[in-house]
């Protein structure tokens, strides 16, 4: 596995572990509950792992000079997103969370997401994420969504991750072509 495809899976598995450690059993999310969680947290953690990217890329680096651009569309998708993700994260915190409201959790869990994905990063791995940026910037941010959420399910075989990406959906991706 490349690092850019470890990064993203690293990435999108921080996103994801705030809301799920309480959790007794793993709990399993649909495609469309990984992507409305993925769009929801994204514009958060895409910020704070650019802020601490900023002082290892060239002044030329989306995550740089071309920010605003890059994350306003994020910013459009994860208002839209958040009505959808806000059960699933309630169903990710598992019991410990019985009877608060996800809504509560809504102000505080992107910036704590966004701490938590960029926390490990090392300046070494701003060139990666950048390239990976890169790629992707073209992309909508549901074809971005279902890109993360195809490299969860990957990466949460075997019982690895805190969550699980539900059988049903998982069947219903497509092979990859060899």
């Amino acid at each position: 596995m490349n690092k850019t495809m470890r990064a993203t899976i690293a990435l999108w598995m921080g996103m994801a572990a705030t809301t799920a450690q309480a959790a007794e059993t793993k709990p399993c999310l649909t495609d469309a509950e990984a992507q409305s969680v993925f769009l929801a947290l994204a514009p958060d953690t895409i910020r704070a792992v650019a802020t601490k990217c900023t002082p290892s890329l060239p002044e030329t680096a989306t995550l740089r000079s071309g920010l605003a651009a890059f994350v306003a569309p994020y910013d459009a998708a994860a208002t839209a997103a958040w009505a959808t993700a806000l059960p699933v994260i309630g169903k990710m915190a598992g019991p410990d969370m019985k009877g608060m409201d996800p809504a509560a959790l809504k102000p505080m869990m992107g910036p704590m997401v966004g701490a938590m994905a960029s926390e490990k990063l090392k300046p070494a791995d701003c060139l990666t994420i950048e390239r990976a940026v890169s790629l992707v910037a073209p992309l909508p941010p549901a074809n971005v969504a279902g890109l993360a959420a195809l490299a969860a399910a990957s990466g949460t075989k075997g019982g690895k991750g805190p969550f699980a990406i539900c059988p049903a959906a998982t069947a219903a991706m497509p092979p990859a072509p060899k």
